[in-house]
């Protein structure tokens, strides 16, 4: 392959790269979601009697199978973290008894950090029923309702009745003696063991006694599985620990859930295991409490995963800022730029090393200079009296609606309706250079302000960390923090074989250049969105108004004449319009929330926090989950799509009963910025659980979750110790 087939390739891969890097995010859930499934029923139900005769006082028994869609299951008689076991309703005879269903083992069904308990393809559970001691002459008409809830990424409830008809003249004889014995052999047996219970610290530690000397002795521990017949007991997602001190004797230590056991003192068993030899076994047995209650071990408390900025030192806290803004470059608010300053540093490669070098020196210095101004004012804030975290600048309308115009200004000349002179880009333009560092170093400053919205890994531990120190120390890791941010670009414009990794300049760089402007519209119409969060849906209308009359104030300029009376009656309707665009700036009333806005925002999907509602619930014995959020903190949306409110949570807090209560710091408020301050953060998200009261009424410690949330993290949060 020549030098130049290879470039083209490197160009034409960037190009592929950088367009699905925009294209990816804006797929939607529902854009990604599997096809609709086809109606139901996915659950075949069939009732088998072991005979369609009876007599008075006789027990007969009745198989309830299921046979099961493909990719569809049902559950067991605890149902595990999600789900609903089948029920049966019997319509009898007067003084026929339904019995206890015999159950078989169920199947281990994870699911976004879930475990559930259940069943696929074909299963069979038998019943008993028992006749009375006296029997009316004739047929005997029994009903059956039978309600089952099958799951794939969804839950339908499905309802049959079903008949049978016994003691029947005219039918002809039944007999499934055989096919239903064959069944409950299948099943986990009822004898052979016996089992105790007791709770040691987190743990609940049942006891399990073999009837034969060596009944454990080829035992596989790996293999162990047990269900609770009741739910809440254990966290079923959570790893069983198995001991085994003798042949008969095996002891299983799993972490309990939040359940009372003195809501259920005596409760089932079922123990499944494999032998070394390939043999499986399973038993049931009711599980009673221990004759002498043990030794209670105690345990420590987890608190929090994240690390506290009072147990981190100042060369952790500016390593920490350092990753946190390297960290910062992959996220969506500050990647549009960054794309930019690439094509930038494609096009100096012919200029020369010391120039590239030259521009990525005053890009850090622009981002540094930046992350110094935000430093000294959030401290001078402080100094005053007052509260700011990180981000706080766009919990002011008037510093949004600006950004929306920037961004949108950036997104026409990219576009091509004109050129800034010293331009982000600069393709194709003879600059000086002083003008090239110019706009490389508003770029860095750019950067900054499009990085606020984001909170990146790292960056909670090091700035809050910084909030707590003396003026000079807490300058430092901001100025960290920025140099993470622009440590790439620095970099890749220093070291020459960085550069050259980067495809060659050419024609194709305006067709990408023009590609750009899509996501600083974007990011426009973002700021737009938070600008209706914050002040009023007539701000939208001021903001979008005065969009259009900047691009017409532009393309006037583009177009405007020459020479002559026609020049100066342009220039007029350029300053109209512009003036009309500084509308909102001028009139600060339009920027300020409506009655009508204002009560809209506060009427929120969960419970608003406030520090009262808060230790209110702290007060009785609920779970409480409180996460803190804005409008213009991406990380926050992100989290909220993809973890906080997808169904699998909502089943999750429902399932838990978990007060949900949400801070939202999209504009100023005293009591969330304590609350951040409580726990060491200087800005959103922050996502904190405060599990409920153990033995004894006291609850341990809340627990902080990471600042990049998954479904799964949630529920394991939740279900912890």
């Amino acid at each position: 392959m020549s030098a130049r087939q290879s470039q083209k390739t490197l160009k034409n891969l960037f190009l592929s790269l950088m367009f699905l890097a925009f294209l990816v995010p804006g797929i939607t859930p529902a854009q990604a979601q599997a096809p609709t499934q086809a109606p139901g029923p996915y659950v075949a139900l069939k009732i088998i009697p072991e005979k369609n005769t009876v007599v008075a006082g006789q027990t007969l028994r009745v198989a309830v199978e299921q046979t099961i869609t493909p990719n569809w299951h049902t559950y067991y008689l605890n149902p595990g973290d999600s789900g609903a076991e089948p029920r049966i309703t019997w319509t009898l005879p007067e003084g026929m008894q339904a019995g206890m269903m015999r159950w078989p083992a169920p199947d281990r069904i994870p699911y976004a950090g879930l475990m559930n308990y259940g069943y696929a393809g074909s299963v069979t559970m038998v019943q008993e029923l028992k006749a009375p001691q006296t029997l009316p002459d004739g047929p005997l008409t029994l009903k059956a309702e039978i309600e089952v809830l099958v799951c794939n990424d969804i839950c339908i409830p499905e309802v049959s009745t079903h008949t049978l008809v016994l003691n029947d003249a005219t039918q002809e004889a039944v007999d499934n003696t055989t096919t239903i014995s064959a069944i409950i052999d299948e099943m986990p047996q009822e004898n052979g063991i016996t089992a105790t219970y007791h709770e040691n610290g987190k743990d609940l530690v049942i006891t399990i006694i073999h009837e034969d000397a060596d009944g454990f002795a080829a035992l596989d521990p790996a293999s162990v599985a047990f269900f609770p017949g009741e739910w809440g007991l254990i966290l079923n997602a959570k790893d069983t620990r198995v001991e085994t001190p003798d042949a008969k004797t095996l002891i299983i230590n799993h972490l309990r859930d939040e359940r009372d056991l003195a809501e259920v003192p005596n409760f089932s068993t079922l123990l499944t295991y494999q032998n070394k030899d390939g043999s499986k076994h399973s038993y049931i047995t009711s599980t009673t409490p221990s004759a002498t209650p043990p030794v209670v071990a105690e345990t420590p408390v987890e608190t929090e995963n994240t690390i506290a900025p009072e147990t981190i030192g100042f060369a952790q806290a500016l390593l920490f800022a350092l990753l946190g803004g390297l960290v910062l470059n992959l996220m969506p608010c500050v990647f549009p730029v960054l794309s930019l300053k690439a094509l930038k540093l494609i096009d100096l490669q012919s200029k020369g090393r010391g120039i590239a070098a030259l521009h990525g020196v005053t890009y850090t210095a622009g981002i540094l200079l930046s992350f110094a101004v935000i430093a000294g004012v959030m401290l001078a804030i402080k100094a005053a009296g007052g509260d700011a975290g990180w981000g706080f600048q766009l919990q002011n309308p008037f510093v949004i609606l600006s950004l929306a115009y920037l961004l949108f200004v950036i997104g026409l000349s990219l576009s091509g309706l004109f050129e800034i002179s010293g331009s982000f880009v600069g393709t194709g333009a003879t600059l000086t250079r002083k003008n090239g560092l110019t706009g490389t170093f508003f770029t860095g400053v750019l950067a900054t302000l499009v990085a606020t919205p984001c909170t990146a890994p790292f960056m909670a531990g090091a700035l809050g960390y910084a909030l707590l120190q003396p003026a000079p120390l807490a300058l430092g890791i901001f100025l960290m923090l920025g140099f993470g941010l622009a440590l790439p670009y620095l970099l890749l414009s220093i070291i020459p074989g960085l550069a050259r990794l980067l495809p060659k300049p050419g024609a194709w760089m305006i067709t990408f250049r023009e590609m750009l402007a899509f996501p600083m519209y974007a990011a426009a119409a973002w700021m737009v969105w938070i600008l209706g969060m914050q002040a009023s849906t007539e701000s939208v209308m001021w903001a979008l108004s005065g969009m259009v009359a900047i691009a017409f104030a532009i393309w006037a300029i583009k177009h405007r004449p020459k020479h002559g009376a026609m020049k100066m009656i342009v220039a007029i309707i350029v300053l109209l319009a512009l003036l009309f665009a500084a509308t909102p700036f001028l009139n600060k009333t339009l920027l300020h929330p409506s009655a009508a806005q204002a009560k809209a925002a506060s009427t929120l999907s969960d419970e608003a926090f406030t520090p009262t509602r808060l230790n209110e619930l702290l007060a009785t014995d609920r779970p409480v989950f409180v996460y803190m959020t804005a409008a213009w903190c991406i990380t926050c949306k992100v989290n909220e799509k993809v973890a906080l409110h997808n169904q699998a949570t909502k089943e999750l807090f429902q399932a838990r009963n978990v007060a949900v209560l949400k801070g939202d710091w999209t504009k100023m408020n005293p009591d969330i910025t304590e609350y951040l301050k409580d726990y060491g953060r200087s800005g959103v998200p922050l996502y904190v659980y405060y599990a409920p009261a153990e033995l004894g009424g006291k609850r341990p410690a809340p627990f902080v979750l990471p600042q990049i949330l998954t479904p799964g993290i949630i529920a394991e949060s939740i279900k912890a110790p």
